[in-house]
């Protein structure tokens, strides 16, 4: 079983120079940095609807967030601008499975950039996946037995008639599967020439599938989305028939309020209207990213909250905020495994770090910290969250509506 695994395709493209604009150069770092916390503050503050937009966007108020990217849109004659705009459209429509809308998002950025490497690689997925009806979901209040798979939460489904235990892991930008998983279930796999990231920083290419109907208790899902990967590929290479498979990011978004009880092995799913945006959440999108707030020593922390991972890694980002803590202790290596292989990575180890997450202490032990960047994204935040962090309260929480994650 892989220590990490994460996939990502959209990310928000923020190298445009911008010298000529007339924007207060605080809300322009914080936006170049994906300091989505921080901004929040500024942008409610602020007249500027592209900031705002991106604002909501990343606090899941998708309404007012393509609103006020419109509104932006219409009025601004910048190309760069438009195209950061449209590439917030783009990440805000893929992560809620609104894939008419990502493609017509995906368009207009190479419209405004014929050259977007990103986004032509991921048009194909979009291409095929738009003419389906959106992903759907009826959720109802509903409680399940899981299982606990080296930290990962391993929940019952059944896909059409057909029954499958698969991992809950919202690091996947798409649910995924391996090609006897897919054979298994009947389904129809279509080719793309799309390939994506993985969390070792290794290309990997993947055909797509559509799931019609799946269901979690008396949850009910349609037309969900599936990457469908070689099982060679870890994890599925080290998982049984029926077990290959993972939920990923827009499954995870679908269940919207949710809690699992590590020790009792329980999951419970939540129903009715969304909970309003907590005063201080703690969660917060970044294109297929989600990211979590924690503290160490007074200060926050920005970390990608990774359900699939097992063990929770810290960044370079992290090293160069606390150059202390590398004294005494040797630089070795950390091996990184997903879909895709495996990378070694410098890094060093301390014995034990202390860290506030959802409203109680954790504590990482050993506390991994690497030395160079392990893909396109890391530069971003100060770590990976995993699951032996958040398996440490009596239940963990987490509340799309409220963008919080709370330990108890």
């Amino acid at each position: 079983m892989r220590s990490l695994l994460t996939i990502t395709l959209i990310s928000s493209l923020v190298a445009a120079s911008l010298s000529a604009q007339s924007v207060p150069p605080k809300q322009r770092d914080l936006y170049d940095a994906h300091r989505w916390f921080a901004l929040r503050t500024t942008a409610e503050e602020s007249s500027d609807p592209f900031y705002k937009g991106a604002s909501e966007g990343a606090f899941h108020n998708d309404d007012a967030a393509r609103e006020d990217l419109d509104r932006f849109i219409a009025s601004h004659p910048d190309p760069a601008m438009l195209v950061e705009a449209h590439e917030l459209l783009l990440g805000m429509d893929f992560r809620g499975a609104r894939y008419w809308d990502a493609l017509l998002d995906a368009r207009q950025v190479l419209l405004l950039k014929p050259g977007s490497e990103d986004v032509m690689n991921f048009l194909p997925v979009l291409e095929l996946l738009a003419p389906y009806e959106r992903q759907s979901s009826v959720v109802q209040r509903t409680s399940m037995k899981v299982e606990l798979l080296d930290q990962n939460l391993v929940l019952p489904l059944r896909i059409g008639g057909t029954s499958a235990h698969y991992i809950l892991d919202n690091g996947f930008s798409l649910s995924g599967m391996s090609e006897s998983e897919a054979k298994r279930l009947g389904l129809s796999v279509h080719e793309v020439t799309t390939q994506i990231d993985s969390m070792s920083g290794a290309k990997v290419g993947t055909r797509i599938a559509v799931v019609p109907d799946l269901t979690l208790g008396s949850v009910h899902l349609k037309n969900v989305a599936f990457y469908v990967l070689p099982d060679s590929q870890p994890p599925f290479n080290e998982l049984p028939p029926g077990r290959r498979g993972i939920l990923g990011l827009q499954v995870v978004i679908a269940l919207q309020h949710f809690q699992w009880n590590p020790t009792a092995r329980t999951l419970t799913i939540f129903a009715g209207p969304p909970t309003p945006l907590s005063s201080h959440p703690n969660l917060a999108f970044d294109g297929s990213s989600i990211f979590a707030q924690m503290d160490f020593r007074g200060d926050a922390l920005d970390l990608s909250l990774d359900s699939g991972a097992q063990n929770t890694i810290l960044y370079p980002t992290f090293a160069k905020r606390f150059p202390d803590l590398q004294e005494g202790h040797a630089e070795g290596s950390q091996r990184l495994t997903g879909v895709g292989g495996s990378a070694l990575k410098r890094a060093f180890t301390v014995p034990s770090l202390e860290f506030c997450l959802g409203g109680r202490s954790v504590i990482l032990k050993p506390a991994t910290v690497l030395l160079e960047a392990n893909n396109s994204s890391s530069s971003w935040f100060e770590g990976n969250l995993g699951m032996n962090l958040l398996n440490q309260a009596k239940t963990a929480e987490i509340d799309f509506g409220a963008m919080t994650l709370s330990l108890h």
